[in-house]
Protein backbone atom coordinates (compact mmCIF):
# COMPACT_ATOMS: atom_id res chain seq x y z
CA UNK A 1 0.00 0.00 0.00
CA UNK A 2 0.99 3.62 -0.48
CA UNK A 3 2.75 2.97 -3.67
CA UNK A 4 2.35 5.37 -6.25
CA UNK A 5 1.35 4.21 -10.13
CA UNK A 6 3.88 5.65 -12.99
CA UNK A 7 3.32 4.62 -16.59
CA UNK A 8 4.65 5.68 -19.69
CA UNK A 9 1.47 6.64 -21.47
CA UNK A 10 0.20 9.21 -19.40
CA UNK A 11 -1.37 11.61 -22.48
CA UNK A 12 -4.41 9.36 -23.15
CA UNK A 13 -8.00 11.51 -21.84
CA UNK A 14 -11.67 11.56 -22.78
CA UNK A 15 -14.50 9.84 -22.42
CA UNK A 16 -14.85 6.27 -20.62
CA UNK A 17 -16.68 4.36 -23.49
CA UNK A 18 -16.14 3.61 -26.96
CA UNK A 19 -13.25 3.95 -28.93
CA UNK A 20 -11.55 5.64 -26.51
CA UNK A 21 -11.85 3.29 -23.76
CA UNK A 22 -10.87 0.40 -26.40
CA UNK A 23 -7.31 2.80 -26.85
CA UNK A 24 -6.96 2.34 -22.87
CA UNK A 25 -7.37 -1.48 -22.79
CA UNK A 26 -5.38 -1.66 -25.94
CA UNK A 27 -8.45 -3.56 -27.35
CA UNK A 28 -10.08 -3.18 -30.85
CA UNK A 29 -13.27 -1.48 -31.35
CA UNK A 30 -15.44 -2.11 -28.62
CA UNK A 31 -19.16 -3.01 -29.38
CA UNK A 32 -20.71 0.79 -28.24
CA UNK A 33 -24.30 2.16 -27.52
CA UNK A 34 -24.73 6.04 -27.12
CA UNK A 35 -28.38 7.35 -25.78
CA UNK A 36 -28.98 11.10 -26.07
CA UNK A 37 -31.58 11.30 -23.54
CA UNK A 38 -33.77 14.17 -21.62
CA UNK A 39 -33.01 17.71 -22.88
CA UNK A 40 -29.27 17.77 -22.32
CA UNK A 41 -28.27 14.21 -21.27
CA UNK A 42 -26.54 11.26 -22.46
CA UNK A 43 -25.47 7.81 -21.09
CA UNK A 44 -23.69 5.35 -23.06
CA UNK A 45 -22.80 0.91 -22.93
CA UNK A 46 -19.49 -0.14 -24.54
CA UNK A 47 -18.65 -4.30 -23.80
CA UNK A 48 -14.96 -4.93 -22.89
CA UNK A 49 -13.66 -8.58 -23.86
CA UNK A 50 -10.08 -10.00 -24.10
CA UNK A 51 -8.36 -13.40 -23.76
CA UNK A 52 -5.67 -12.04 -22.87
CA UNK A 53 -4.92 -9.02 -20.20
CA UNK A 54 -3.05 -5.96 -20.64
CA UNK A 55 0.79 -5.77 -19.81
CA UNK A 56 0.53 -2.49 -18.39
CA UNK A 57 -2.23 -0.29 -16.29
CA UNK A 58 -4.26 1.31 -18.52
CA UNK A 59 -3.33 5.08 -18.97
CA UNK A 60 -5.54 7.67 -17.36
CA UNK A 61 -8.89 8.56 -18.85
CA UNK A 62 -8.71 11.93 -17.43
CA UNK A 63 -10.85 13.70 -15.16
CA UNK A 64 -14.43 12.46 -16.10
CA UNK A 65 -17.52 13.90 -14.01
CA UNK A 66 -18.69 11.10 -14.57
CA UNK A 67 -19.78 7.31 -12.64
CA UNK A 68 -18.64 4.11 -14.49
CA UNK A 69 -21.10 1.18 -13.56
CA UNK A 70 -19.56 -2.06 -14.62
CA UNK A 71 -20.99 -6.00 -14.69
CA UNK A 72 -18.29 -8.50 -14.56
CA UNK A 73 -19.20 -11.47 -16.26
CA UNK A 74 -15.83 -13.29 -15.70
CA UNK A 75 -14.04 -13.75 -12.38
CA UNK A 76 -10.96 -11.65 -12.32
CA UNK A 77 -8.34 -9.74 -10.12
CA UNK A 78 -7.36 -6.65 -10.73
CA UNK A 79 -5.37 -3.64 -8.78
CA UNK A 80 -6.31 -0.55 -8.55
CA UNK A 81 -4.93 2.95 -8.36
CA UNK A 82 -7.33 6.27 -7.82
CA UNK A 83 -5.59 9.73 -8.20
CA UNK A 84 -2.33 8.05 -8.93
CA UNK A 85 -2.17 6.66 -5.51
CA UNK A 86 -2.38 2.98 -4.95
CA UNK A 87 -5.48 1.71 -3.10
CA UNK A 88 -6.37 -1.87 -3.64
CA UNK A 89 -5.70 -5.32 -4.81
CA UNK A 90 -8.57 -6.93 -5.18
CA UNK A 91 -10.78 -10.41 -7.14
CA UNK A 92 -13.45 -8.99 -9.02
CA UNK A 93 -16.47 -11.89 -9.04
CA UNK A 94 -18.04 -12.94 -12.21
CA UNK A 95 -22.52 -11.76 -12.05
CA UNK A 96 -21.58 -8.57 -9.79
CA UNK A 97 -21.81 -4.87 -10.12
CA UNK A 98 -18.54 -2.39 -9.13
CA UNK A 99 -19.08 1.32 -9.50
CA UNK A 100 -15.72 4.17 -10.18
CA UNK A 101 -16.13 7.15 -9.65
CA UNK A 102 -14.14 8.70 -12.70
CA UNK A 103 -13.24 11.94 -10.80
CA UNK A 104 -10.86 9.76 -9.17
CA UNK A 105 -9.29 9.14 -12.16
CA UNK A 106 -8.53 5.66 -11.99
CA UNK A 107 -6.49 3.12 -13.53
CA UNK A 108 -6.48 -0.37 -13.29
CA UNK A 109 -4.06 -3.38 -13.83
CA UNK A 110 -5.85 -6.41 -14.92
CA UNK A 111 -4.34 -9.63 -14.52
CA UNK A 112 -6.51 -12.46 -15.67
CA UNK A 113 -8.60 -12.27 -19.73
CA UNK A 114 -11.53 -9.95 -18.87
CA UNK A 115 -15.21 -9.79 -19.98
CA UNK A 116 -17.28 -6.33 -18.87
CA UNK A 117 -20.34 -4.43 -19.48
CA UNK A 118 -19.65 -0.95 -18.82
CA UNK A 119 -22.00 1.69 -18.38
CA UNK A 120 -20.59 5.11 -18.72
CA UNK A 121 -23.18 7.62 -16.52
CA UNK A 122 -22.52 11.34 -16.31
CA UNK A 123 -23.53 13.23 -12.94
CA UNK A 124 -25.43 15.40 -15.19
CA UNK A 125 -27.34 12.87 -16.57
CA UNK A 126 -28.14 11.17 -13.44
CA UNK A 127 -29.32 14.44 -11.45
CA UNK A 128 -31.33 15.64 -14.78
CA UNK A 129 -32.96 11.80 -14.23
CA UNK A 130 -33.68 11.51 -10.79
CA UNK A 131 -35.27 15.50 -11.18
CA UNK A 132 -37.64 14.05 -14.50
CA UNK A 133 -38.52 11.20 -12.24
CA UNK A 134 -39.26 12.76 -9.24
CA UNK A 135 -37.07 10.68 -7.54
CA UNK A 136 -34.75 12.13 -4.76
CA UNK A 137 -32.17 14.57 -5.42
CA UNK A 138 -28.82 12.50 -6.72
CA UNK A 139 -26.02 13.95 -5.18
CA UNK A 140 -23.17 10.26 -5.19
CA UNK A 141 -23.04 6.93 -4.94
CA UNK A 142 -21.72 6.13 -1.45
CA UNK A 143 -20.61 2.60 -2.73
CA UNK A 144 -16.76 1.58 -2.40
CA UNK A 145 -14.73 0.66 -6.03
CA UNK A 146 -13.53 -2.66 -4.24
CA UNK A 147 -16.72 -3.70 -3.27
CA UNK A 148 -18.94 -5.44 -5.46
CA UNK A 149 -23.27 -5.71 -5.00
CA UNK A 150 -24.89 -9.22 -5.76
CA UNK A 151 -27.34 -7.26 -8.07
CA UNK A 152 -29.46 -9.68 -10.22
CA UNK A 153 -31.37 -6.69 -12.19
CA UNK A 154 -28.09 -5.13 -13.76
CA UNK A 155 -27.02 -9.24 -14.01
CA UNK A 156 -29.93 -9.26 -16.34
CA UNK A 157 -29.42 -5.63 -17.97
CA UNK A 158 -25.83 -5.93 -18.90
CA UNK A 159 -26.86 -9.69 -20.52
CA UNK A 160 -29.21 -8.30 -22.22
CA UNK A 161 -26.80 -5.63 -23.40
CA UNK A 162 -24.53 -8.32 -24.72
CA UNK A 163 -26.79 -10.12 -26.86
CA UNK A 164 -28.41 -7.15 -28.45
CA UNK A 165 -24.30 -6.40 -29.38
CA UNK A 166 -24.25 -9.66 -30.43
CA UNK A 167 -26.97 -9.92 -32.53
CA UNK A 168 -27.76 -6.59 -33.74
CA UNK A 169 -31.33 -6.31 -35.80
CA UNK A 170 -33.51 -3.48 -36.68
CA UNK A 171 -34.60 -2.35 -33.37
CA UNK A 172 -31.40 -2.87 -31.05
CA UNK A 173 -30.24 0.60 -30.87
CA UNK A 174 -34.24 1.15 -29.59
CA UNK A 175 -33.52 -1.99 -27.28
CA UNK A 176 -30.24 -0.74 -25.71
CA UNK A 177 -31.91 3.01 -25.11
CA UNK A 178 -34.69 0.89 -23.03
CA UNK A 179 -31.55 -0.60 -21.44
CA UNK A 180 -29.41 2.44 -20.94
CA UNK A 181 -33.06 4.27 -18.85
CA UNK A 182 -33.48 0.78 -17.21
CA UNK A 183 -29.66 0.87 -15.58
CA UNK A 184 -30.06 4.24 -15.16
CA UNK A 185 -33.44 3.92 -12.90
CA UNK A 186 -32.20 0.99 -11.24
CA UNK A 187 -28.49 2.56 -9.93
CA UNK A 188 -30.49 5.27 -8.49
CA UNK A 189 -32.85 3.57 -6.69
CA UNK A 190 -30.37 1.00 -4.79
CA UNK A 191 -27.13 3.10 -4.97
CA UNK A 192 -28.02 6.62 -5.01
CA UNK A 193 -27.24 9.19 -2.16
CA UNK A 194 -29.21 11.98 -1.72
CA UNK A 195 -30.45 15.23 0.08
CA UNK A 196 -33.92 15.50 1.35
CA UNK A 197 -35.80 16.52 -1.00
CA UNK A 198 -38.47 17.98 1.43
CA UNK A 199 -36.57 21.47 1.95
CA UNK A 200 -35.18 21.41 -1.97
CA UNK A 201 -38.14 21.11 -3.59
CA UNK A 202 -40.72 23.21 -1.06
CA UNK A 203 -39.72 26.22 -2.54
CA UNK A 204 -40.27 27.99 -5.94
CA UNK A 205 -38.66 29.61 -8.85
CA UNK A 206 -35.30 31.61 -8.17
CA UNK A 207 -36.09 35.20 -8.64
CA UNK A 208 -34.03 34.85 -11.74
CA UNK A 209 -35.88 32.08 -13.02
CA UNK A 210 -39.35 33.67 -12.37
CA UNK A 211 -38.55 37.19 -14.06
CA UNK A 212 -37.13 35.40 -17.00
CA UNK A 213 -40.35 32.62 -17.53
CA UNK A 214 -42.62 35.95 -17.25
CA UNK A 215 -40.06 37.38 -19.75
CA UNK A 216 -40.39 34.88 -22.12
CA UNK A 217 -43.69 34.37 -21.72
CA UNK A 218 -44.81 38.01 -22.42
CA UNK A 219 -42.28 38.10 -25.63
CA UNK A 220 -44.13 35.29 -27.33
CA UNK A 221 -47.14 34.42 -26.65
CA UNK A 222 -47.14 30.94 -28.14
CA UNK A 223 -43.94 30.12 -26.65
CA UNK A 224 -44.14 26.24 -25.08
CA UNK A 225 -43.91 25.60 -21.60
CA UNK A 226 -40.94 23.04 -22.77
CA UNK A 227 -38.61 26.13 -23.93
CA UNK A 228 -39.33 28.05 -20.68
CA UNK A 229 -38.71 25.22 -18.69
CA UNK A 230 -35.16 25.19 -20.66
CA UNK A 231 -34.42 28.30 -20.13
CA UNK A 232 -35.06 27.75 -16.17
CA UNK A 233 -32.41 25.07 -16.40
CA UNK A 234 -35.84 22.94 -15.19
CA UNK A 235 -37.75 19.78 -16.12
CA UNK A 236 -40.98 20.77 -17.27
CA UNK A 237 -42.88 19.41 -14.41
CA UNK A 238 -40.50 20.92 -12.19
CA UNK A 239 -41.41 24.42 -13.39
CA UNK A 240 -44.53 23.89 -13.46
CA UNK A 241 -44.50 22.91 -9.49
CA UNK A 242 -41.97 25.95 -8.63
CA UNK A 243 -43.80 28.49 -10.73
CA UNK A 244 -46.81 27.81 -9.31
CA UNK A 245 -45.71 27.71 -5.62
CA UNK A 246 -43.99 31.48 -6.77
CA UNK A 247 -47.13 32.99 -8.29
CA UNK A 248 -49.78 30.80 -7.17
CA UNK A 249 -51.02 30.06 -10.49
CA UNK A 250 -50.36 27.16 -13.46
CA UNK A 251 -47.65 29.01 -15.91
CA UNK A 252 -50.24 28.39 -18.19
CA UNK A 253 -52.65 30.30 -16.33
CA UNK A 254 -50.50 32.78 -16.37
CA UNK A 255 -49.67 32.44 -19.92
CA UNK A 256 -53.65 32.54 -20.80
CA UNK A 257 -54.07 35.99 -18.50
CA UNK A 258 -51.19 37.30 -20.93
CA UNK A 259 -52.94 36.63 -24.05
CA UNK A 260 -56.15 38.01 -23.13
CA UNK A 261 -54.89 41.10 -22.11
CA UNK A 262 -53.08 41.80 -25.52
CA UNK A 263 -56.49 40.10 -27.63
CA UNK A 264 -58.67 42.69 -25.56
CA UNK A 265 -55.78 45.91 -26.14
CA UNK A 266 -55.96 44.76 -29.81
CA UNK A 267 -59.61 44.34 -30.56
CA UNK A 268 -59.55 47.90 -29.27
CA UNK A 269 -57.07 49.61 -30.32
CA UNK A 270 -56.29 47.93 -34.10
CA UNK A 271 -58.37 47.38 -37.26
CA UNK A 272 -56.78 43.95 -37.59
CA UNK A 273 -59.34 40.97 -38.24
CA UNK A 274 -60.31 38.47 -35.17
CA UNK A 275 -58.22 36.03 -36.79
CA UNK A 276 -54.99 37.70 -37.26
CA UNK A 277 -55.74 38.63 -33.38
CA UNK A 278 -55.87 34.80 -32.52
CA UNK A 279 -52.50 34.38 -34.00
CA UNK A 280 -50.70 37.17 -32.94
CA UNK A 281 -51.83 36.41 -29.55
CA UNK A 282 -50.39 32.69 -29.73
CA UNK A 283 -53.78 30.67 -31.07
CA UNK A 284 -53.44 27.97 -33.27
CA UNK A 285 -57.24 29.10 -34.82
CA UNK A 286 -59.47 31.76 -34.88
CA UNK A 287 -62.08 29.06 -33.46
CA UNK A 288 -59.84 28.36 -30.48
CA UNK A 289 -59.91 32.05 -30.14
CA UNK A 290 -63.17 32.57 -29.71
CA UNK A 291 -63.88 29.64 -27.57
CA UNK A 292 -60.72 30.86 -25.01
CA UNK A 293 -61.91 34.30 -25.12
CA UNK A 294 -65.55 33.14 -24.34
CA UNK A 295 -64.48 31.07 -21.57
CA UNK A 296 -62.44 33.72 -19.73
CA UNK A 297 -64.00 37.19 -20.68
CA UNK A 298 -67.86 35.97 -20.69
CA UNK A 299 -68.25 37.06 -24.31
CA UNK A 300 -67.22 36.08 -27.92
CA UNK A 301 -64.36 38.43 -29.46
CA UNK A 302 -66.41 40.30 -31.96
CA UNK A 303 -69.28 40.92 -29.44
CA UNK A 304 -66.77 42.29 -27.18
CA UNK A 305 -65.20 44.61 -29.90
CA UNK A 306 -68.44 45.97 -30.34
CA UNK A 307 -69.51 46.84 -27.13
CA UNK A 308 -66.58 48.29 -26.50
CA UNK A 309 -66.62 50.67 -29.82
CA UNK A 310 -70.26 51.29 -27.87
CA UNK A 311 -68.54 52.71 -24.69
CA UNK A 312 -69.41 49.65 -22.48
CA UNK A 313 -67.14 49.23 -19.52
CA UNK A 314 -66.17 46.05 -18.73
CA UNK A 315 -64.52 44.61 -15.43
CA UNK A 316 -60.78 43.34 -15.68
Amino acid sequence: MGKTLLTGNQTSRGPAYGAHLAECFGLPALPTHVHHTLQRGMLAVSELKSRAPPPDPNPSLGYNEAYQVIVQFKNMRRELWLNGRFTSSDALRAGETYIVDLRQEPRVLIQNPFHTVNFYMPISTLKAYAEQNEMPIFTDFSQSPTVGQDDPVMRQLAGAASAAFAHPHQASGLLLDAILDAVCANVLGRYGTSKSTASVRSHGLAPWQERRAKELMDERLDVSMSEVAEECGLSVAHFGRAFKRSTGIAPHQWQLSRRMKRAQALLTDSSLSIAEIALKCGFSSQSHFATAFRENIGVSPGRWRQLDLWGTEFED
